[in-house]
């Protein structure tokens, strides 16, 4: 895969893969809400500037959003991205059964007109369902 770098802070690695024109988040540890914050707004000028469809969330190394992060993600994000034209998140789950509650819980209060969210238990797994 080539990777362009867009993002690195200690709670977040932004990447663009360029083989499949998806960005991808991996998500790292106890986010705060303002860290959410911060890697979800220049997600979203990122999707917007360059007309991105596909979103992949790595949760692999998360540990549980707190409800303010949940309810940032269901009710600001993902109408926003959305709007912007975004067509599928895929999550790649935590081993951590907390956190892939949290997550699962998110993806589930997500009432998003037609963005797509999806799980997966692996990263070749979430890129397939993305790329379909």
């Amino acid at each position: 895969m080539s990777k362009l770098n867009l993002m690195k802070e200690p709670f977040v690695d932004i990447y663009l893969d360029k083989n499949n024109n998806v960005i991808v988040a991996q998500w790292i540890g106890f986010l705060k809400p303002e860290d959410v914050r911060k890697g979800c707004s220049f997600m979203t000028r990122y999707i917007k500037d360059n007309l991105l469809k596909n979103h992949l969330s790595d949760h692999r190394q998360l540990k549980v959003l707190s409800k303010e992060v949940q309810d940032y993600l269901t009710r600001e994000w993902f109408p926003e991205v959305e709007k912007l034209g975004l067509k599928k998140v895929g999550a790649v789950v935590a081993d951590d059964v907390f956190a892939a509650a949290t997550v699962n819980k998110v993806n589930k209060e997500a009432s998003v007109g037609n963005l797509q969210i999806n799980m997966f238990n692996s990263e070749p797994e979430c890129l397939k369902w993305l790329l379909n």
